[in-house]
């Protein structure tokens, strides 16, 4: 009788609910997006050196970053700077996702390999900051939800 009340209570204490798969995924999520947040930016009164550091320019908050950038071929593409919409370890996701971006009307869309096997796909290169933070604007505006893999969820203009 007891084995019974206890396979009785077994059933009935692991019954999943909606309710519980429901507060699962939203700790899931906010544990997310805390450490999505946490991981581009540097720690109060640290600076890194690896990451995009957050600057204002013109009014607009955006990620900066200074990095050795060349193209596949391995020359050094032309301009100063490139506006940065997606990071890749492999260089076909970033090769498709340059075409992608190319056939949303970004003509100058293509792909960089920076060190480390990292690929970034960029909306375009540009000669100075200014230029590139009006690409980074334009950009934003005909992707409003793009999604930015492997960036802080934002363009980064990237020095190189």
């Amino acid at each position: 009788m007891i084995s019974a009340a206890l396979v009785a209570l077994m059933f009935i204490g692991c019954k999943p609910t909606v309710k519980n798969y429901r507060a699962a995924y939203d700790a899931a999520l906010a544990k997310r997006e805390q450490a999505a947040a946490e991981q581009m930016r540097p720690a109060t009164g640290l600076l890194s050196d690896d990451g995009p550091q957050m600057r204002i320019i013109d009014g607009d908050t955006l990620y900066v970053l200074k990095a050795r950038l060349r193209l596949p071929d391995g020359t050094v593409p032309p301009g100063r700077w490139a506006v940065a919409v997606s990071l890749f370890k492999m260089d076909t996701n970033a090769k498709a996702a340059a075409a992608a971006v190319r056939d949303r009307g970004f003509d100058g869309a293509t792909y960089l390999k920076a060190s480390g096997g990292r690929y970034y796909t960029v909306s375009g290169v540009v000669s100075s900051l200014d230029s590139a933070a009006m690409e980074a604007r334009r950009f934003d505006k005909a992707f409003p939800s793009y999604p930015y893999v492997g960036l802080p969820g934002a363009p980064v203009l990237i020095n190189f």
